[in-house]
C-alpha cells in the first residue's frame, strides 16, 4: 500500500505514523507535491515535509492509514477521515 505520511527533511526514513494517509500508487507523486506546496498541516518549522512510503499490512501506519486518506478528483486533492 502507498502511503504518505509526515517525516523530518534529511530524516525521511523515519515518520510519524500517526500520520499515515492512504493515497493511489498513480497519484501518490501529484498529491505529495501538491500537499507540500501547501503545507497541509505541517508545523511552522521549514524542516518538516510529507513523503511517499511503500508499507505492508504489518507496520502500525497501516492501522492509521485505514482510516485516513487523499484523493484527487478532477486534480483537486481532498482529504478524507472515515
Amino acid at each position: 500500500m502507498k502511503i504518505i505520511a509526515k517525516t523530518v527533511k534529511g530524516r525521511e526514513f523515519m515518520y510519524n505514523p500517526k500520520t499515515a494517509r492512504k493515497v493511489s500508487e498513480r497519484s501518490a507523486n501529484y498529491i505529495c507535491n501538491v500537499v507540500n506546496e501547501y503545507k497541509y498541516l505541517l508545523g511552522s518549522a521549514d524542516n518538516e515535509c510529507w513523503h511517499i512510503y511503500d508499507i505492508d499490512k504489518y507496520d502500525i501506519a497501516y492501522d492509521y492509514a485505514m482510516f485516513q486518506s487523499f484523493t484527487v478528483r478532477n486534480g483537486i486533492v481532498t482529504a478524507r477521515n472515515y
